[in-house]
């Protein structure tokens, strides 16, 4: 199920009208929503292992690698796009078309704050990888240099 989808269902259940099927996993807030303005707060989060399997999938979803290029010598990500968190205010309008956008970083924080600027830009679609790059190499996702 696409995370579009997934922040209705989250936002239905928030407003009173029921909660996301069985079928279909809720999406995750890390933080408390009373209200839907409050909602487009919250962190929506991507498990890295949903994410892998999706992607093994074919799944298309535009990852955004938000750590600074001096963090990137480890490599990030297949296809990631580097726009780091410092730069993300005055470049949010490149991902104004993406269907559905992960952000990545090392350990899930600032990967949090750029997709909560996201939301608040209006991309709901934007959520992160939960742990970041180490959770993705300790369930054995692979690395590459950024733009392969």
């Amino acid at each position: 199920m696409g995370l579009l989808r997934r922040v209705a269902e989250k936002v239905k259940g928030k407003l009173g009208g029921g909660s996301a099927t069985a079928s279909a996993p809720a999406a995750r807030t890390s933080e408390p929503a009373n209200a839907p303005e409050q909602a487009l707060e919250g962190t929506l989060e991507c498990g890295a292992q949903e994410l892998k399997e999706r992607l093994e999938a074919g799944e298309y979803v535009v990852i955004v690698e938000v750590r600074p290029a001096s963090a990137l010598a480890g490599g990030t990500l297949s296809g990631a796009t580097h726009i780091p968190l410092a730069e993300l205010e005055g470049r949010w309008q490149e991902l104004a078309k993406a269907d559905e956008i992960v952000c990545v970083c090392q350990d899930g924080q600032a990967s949090g704050d750029a997709a909560r600027l996201l939301r608040r830009k209006g991309l709901i679609n934007a959520t992160r990888m939960e742990g970041g790059v180490s959770r993705w190499t300790a369930i054995g996702g692979t690395l590459h240099p950024l733009g392969s």
